[in-house]
């Protein structure tokens, strides 16, 4: 599982006194970010290859606030994958309190943007570091679901 920190900034909290919605799906991106770096999907993969991945579907749930100043902190696990799909599972947690803030359920696409964009199945070096990543995650079942998020099984 990876694990992210970022600190709720002053422009991010709105009139009510605590963060905007839209702050709690950006650190989640942060975490998107990182994992897909550590998959070999990064920006320096992008710029070799001409391929990247894109978003299909994110849903969230907020359960409690966040404020200013408050430290956030994203636990992001690869639930599921297939061979070209990543479907990612996101827990925002308040770091002091352990509370949850909201979960977060995303499924990821490999797309060849340079001759398309078309999807592409991960190349093989990307496919081992996404089933060795799987393999370690999988060893604990989120204790928070969205709802209908997922990859079809054929």
């Amino acid at each position: 599982m990876l694990t992210i920190t970022r600190t709720c900034l002053p422009q991010w909290v709105d009139y009510n006194g605590h963060m905007r919605d839209a702050y709690y799906v950006l650190v989640v991106s942060f975490a998107n970010d990182q994992t897909t770096d550590e998959l070999g999907l990064g920006p320096t993969y992008l710029k070799r290859t001409g391929c990247t991945v894109y978003n299909l579907d994110t849903r969230i749930r907020y359960l409690k606030e966040a404020h200013e100043g408050d430290l956030l902190r994203v636990e992001m696990r690869l639930l599921d994958h297939d061979a070209k799909k990543l479907h990612l599972h996101s827990l925002v947690r308040h770091d002091e309190s352990d509370a949850i803030l909201a979960v977060n359920e995303s499924v990821l696409l490999h797309v060849d943007q340079k001759n398309g964009p078309k999807a592409l199945a991960f190349p093989l070096s990307v496919a081992d570091l996404v089933h060795q990543r799987f393999e370690r995650d999988k060893v604990s079942t989120p204790e928070l679901r969205v709802g209908d998020v997922g990859l079809r099984k054929s």
